[in-house]
């Protein structure tokens, strides 16, 4: 059985705990169906020597066996291959889908387990229920599954106890001849009516403290009440259900008590619970939102083989833009893929007898195909006497049990099968709370008279923020593919919750306040933004040597022109930017920058 993920881990990989009763079912599968074709074959002899009749008997007998074969072979056939897919098991709470917030009851119960550190147990209701949990002090920190089946099969066992005393005592102690067979027919559908139809749908018998008073009173009475009755009722010589009762009492009562000593093997010893959770105050100049971003970057750096988290709960830190200063708060609660616990192995015939957990499971089945076994033995001789026998009523009694046993037979085996199917897996519960004031300021750069380049931004500052963090590692329980999880253990990961909060802290402390270009380009912009600065801070020259340089140009541009022989004057060019430079010229006419005169 294994994971339907892409990942190479082998802790995916889950074994099979059906493949031990599988090899049971197996074997009953073969002998019904050998048991069915051979109803079969007789049949064919019968039709063949015309005795059409006498054929009908073996071929209903042939269908019991080979329909029962067949759907053994069918449920083992189905449990070949087990996988466990996307979304197994099934999470502890609803999940919210990615871009939800919210949460759920079940969340908040999840909540409040780590927050109070510590499991709840529904308390026992009822007399019975009181008895049973006295007798197992342990049973109260038991999975809810085994406590459901160990208060079924508990109020099941004394129903059947009391069933039985009182049928041994009105049949074999105050019963004679006349009676007998009336007061078998009286239990017989009694038991079946309130015992063996409520069994055989795992759940409760129908027996109230009125039918415990009725079987006192039958036990005591029916005798006598059939003895003055007697005349009034029909012979029923060759007619008789006490076998069928005393079977169906019987074998149901060993069944009932084995499955009740597989369920007692399932509790264990109390589970450790822990769970502490780490408090811290910090300041950040940034929205709250922005710790639950960096929060969630972070765990999904850390899903277990990148298996995306469970997520129960989240309430996003909102901040009012109508208000300069306000409360928020903000939650994360999220769980880890549940892995199978280390050391999780398929069962074997060897490992089954030395595991208590699994050593009654084994019992319960084997016993189971020993039912099976004799139902289809009883069948087939009842099959091959029939036509031999004149009255029929009698050996039918044959037939009926064979058909209890193979009633209890399943019953057995679906106990079991609850049982068989219970995985353990462990994960990590993470619940992250933010609480605190939000406050709005403005922040600006640069100096508003000389600098040309300016910023100003609106910050939202977070004061005295309350980060609470709490997670454990737990490991949670479920009864086949698609059953409830429920949470068994809890262990707290103290050194793992401070870890974290460090690591919050660490991002809350790094945010700026201040706003600055920081992209290539606005580095080019600043430079030259920067040179025309230092252009326009060169302090002004004197007015009366402006006036001198400007008629010193004037007369540049109207002196004569040189004569030919004379040689031109050699180009100049500014320092500053290389812009070219006219004759006798003192400032670039580009950057304005002063340039040696020359």
């Amino acid at each position: 059985m294994a994971y339907d993920y892409s990942s190479e881990n082998k802790r995916l990989e889950l074994p099979n705990p059906y493949r031990l009763q599988n090899l049971w079912l197996w074997l009953c599968a073969l002998l019904l169906i050998a048991g069915g074709v051979l109803c079969f074959w007789w049949t064919r002899q019968l039709l063949q020597a015309e005795a059409v009749p006498s054929g009908i008997v073996p071929l209903l007998a042939g269908v019991v066996l080979l329909g029962g074969g067949l759907t053994s072979a069918a449920v083992a056939a189905k449990r070949l291959r087990f996988f466990f897919g996307r979304g197994r098991p099934v999470s502890l709470a609803d999940e919210l889908q990615p871009g939800m917030t919210g949460g759920s009851k079940r969340a908040n119960a999840l909540k409040e387990i780590l927050r109070q550190g510590g499991l709840t147990y529904p308390e026992p209701q009822g007399a019975l229920d009181g008895i049973l949990y006295h007798w197992l002090p342990q049973l109260i920190t038991a999975p809810l599954e085994v406590q459901a089946r160990a208060r079924r099969h508990f109020f099941n066992l004394v129903a059947l106890i009391a069933t039985t005393l009182s049928f041994a005592v009105s049949w074999l102690v105050l019963g004679d001849d006349r009676t007998r067979p009336w007061i078998g027919v009286l239990y017989f559908v009694f038991g079946a009516v309130f015992l063996l139809r409520p069994v055989l749908r795992d759940s409760r018998a129908s027996l109230s403290m009125a039918s415990v008073i009725g079987l006192f009173a039958a036990a005591i009475l029916a005798p006598v009440l059939i003895g003055l009755v007697g005349h009034a009722l029909p012979p029923m010589d060759r007619f008789s259900l006490s076998l069928q009762a005393a079977v169906m009492l019987g074998t149901g009562l060993v069944a009932v008590v084995l499955i009740a000593l597989a369920v007692r093997a399932q509790i264990g010893t109390p589970p450790a619970v822990q769970s502490r959770g780490e408090q811290h105050k910090l300041s950040m100049n940034a929205p709250p939102g922005m710790l639950l971003d960096e929060l969630e970057r972070k765990l999904q750096d850390e899903w277990t083989e990148g298996i995306p988290n469970r997520r129960y709960a989240r309430l996003e830190p909102l901040i009012d833009p109508a208000r300069s200063t306000g409360p928020f708060a903000g939650e994360l609660l999220e769980e880890t893929q549940p892995l199978p616990l280390s050391g999780t192995v398929a069962p074997t015939l060897g490992s089954a007898l030395a595991n208590p957990m699994h050593r009654w499971l084994l019992v319960v089945d084997i016993y189971a195909t020993l039912l099976v076994a004799t139902a289809v033995g009883l069948m087939l001789y009842f099959v091959s006497h029939f036509h031999r026998w004149e009255h029929a009523l009698h050996p039918l009694s044959l037939a009926s049990t064979s058909v209890i046993l193979l009633l209890m037979a399943v019953f057995c085996f679906k106990g079991s099968a609850a049982l068989w199917g219970r995985f353990n897996f462990e994960s990590v519960l993470l619940w992250v709370e933010l609480a605190g004031t939000f406050q709005r300021s403005r922040v600006g750069t640069g100096n508003q008279l000389t600098s040309r380049l300016n910023t100003d931004s609106e910050v939202i500052r977070t004061e005295a923020m309350t980060l609470r963090v709490w997670r454990a590692r737990i490991e949670s329980v479920v009864f086949g593919k698609d059953g409830q999880r429920q949470i068994t253990a809890m262990f707290s990961t103290t050194q793992e919750a401070r870890d974290l909060v460090g690591h919050l802290v660490a991002f809350a402390r790094s945010q700026s306040v201040l706003v600055a270009p920081g992209s290539a380009e606005d580095e080019v912009r600043i430079q030259a933004l920067n040179a025309g600065e230092r252009a326009l801070a060169v302090p002004a020259a004197p007015a009366a040597q402006l006036h001198h340089d400007i008629q010193a140009m004037a007369a540049l541009t109207q002196a004569p022109a040189e004569p030919a022989g004379t040689a031109p004057a050699a180009a100049r060019f500014c320092t500053e930017c290389g812009a070219a430079l006219p004759p006798g010229a003192r400032f670039c006419a580009s950057c304005g920058a002063p340039v040696a005169a020359g």
